[in-house]
């Protein structure tokens, strides 16, 4: 690393780092460097998609990495349609729920990351590093035991459901996430007492009478679970709690042929998706 500052701050002309005590920080130059570096990093995609556009009929790789729900009801359709519309691209997918999809994004190890964010738009500051794309606007419904009282109802107001016992479902980095900001919204913190990834442990539990969950309308539920879905709503609002699926891609690589494909593709079954949820 010390070699490599080195090189850079003599490619400069400044130097980079200062020592302060047994450490180190960035000097004036150094912070000037890196104000520059994303509009370098998406000029460098924009060279590699201009470059790939002379070479479409060499076939190409692409790598989508995303959450494991997104992987069932957005990224295989979409990469099975994509297959059909060019045979020659040859896509590898991931869950990779142990890692930090958007380090994988930046470092090259993957092109698309396909995540969930909340019902509301994150500020600047909190929107992860990435060109994002909106996919698809899904409802959440709460999950409750066959037996339950609300099995039956039509809906059912998110804070009413305040003093309930929740399992925390999904992705402890985003999905439940998306499950505390909505309690707060609803003015209430929710009493959590299990939790699980795999959305069929989460029905299981529900089933069991552990608790409830809420649960996106696009997550097929198992054969024969004893739960029944009701759709969640705010008060005096025709807005439901909902988590949205986003595609983020590095900044100026979105017109990559290869990755281009694949943002059609997935904001295509997204179209239909939500075509289908309407219905």
């Amino acid at each position: 690393m010390s070699q490599h500052l080195k090189q850079l701050s003599r490619l400069v002309g400044a130097e980079l780092v200062e020592p302060v005590g047994r450490n180190v920080r960035l000097t004036e130059a150094a912070e000037i460097v890196l104000s520059h570096t994303e509009a370098l990093d998406a000029e460098w995609e924009r060279t590699l998609s201009d470059l790939a556009a002379l070479r479409e009929d060499e076939g190409a790789r692409l790598h989508i990495s995303g959450v494991a729900s997104a992987i069932v009801s957005l990224i295989c359709p979409a990469v099975d349609r994509l297959r059909d519309q060019s045979p020659r691209v040859t896509v590898e997918i991931g869950e990779n729920a142990a890692r930090d999809r958007f380090r994988m994004l930046a470092d090259a190890e993957t092109d698309i990351v396909v995540t969930v964010t909340g019902s509301h738009p994150l500020a600047a500051a909190e929107e992860p590093i990435g060109e994002a794309h909106d996919l698809l606007v899904d409802p959440l419904d709460v999950l409750v035991g066959a037996d339950y009282p609300l099995a039956r109802a039509m809906s059912v107001g998110l804070a009413e459901l305040a003093e309930e016992t929740w399992i925390g479902a999904g992705d402890i980095r985003d999905q439940q996430v998306v499950f505390a900001e909505l309690c707060a919204q609803a003015g209430f913190r929710p009493r959590v007492r299990h939790d699980a990834l795999d959305w069929s442990a989460v029905a299981a539990l529900v089933a069991g009478g552990h608790g409830i969950a809420l649960f996106p309308r696009t997550v097929a539920l198992p054969a024969g679970a004893a739960v029944s879905r009701v759709p969640v709503t705010w008060p005096d609002s025709p807005a439901v709690p909902h988590r949205l699926l986003r595609a983020y891609v590095r900044r100026g690589s979105a017109d990559h042929p290869v990755i281009a494909a694949g943002l059609a593709a997935l904001q295509e079954q997204g179209r239909i998706l939500t075509g289908a949820m309407t219905d």
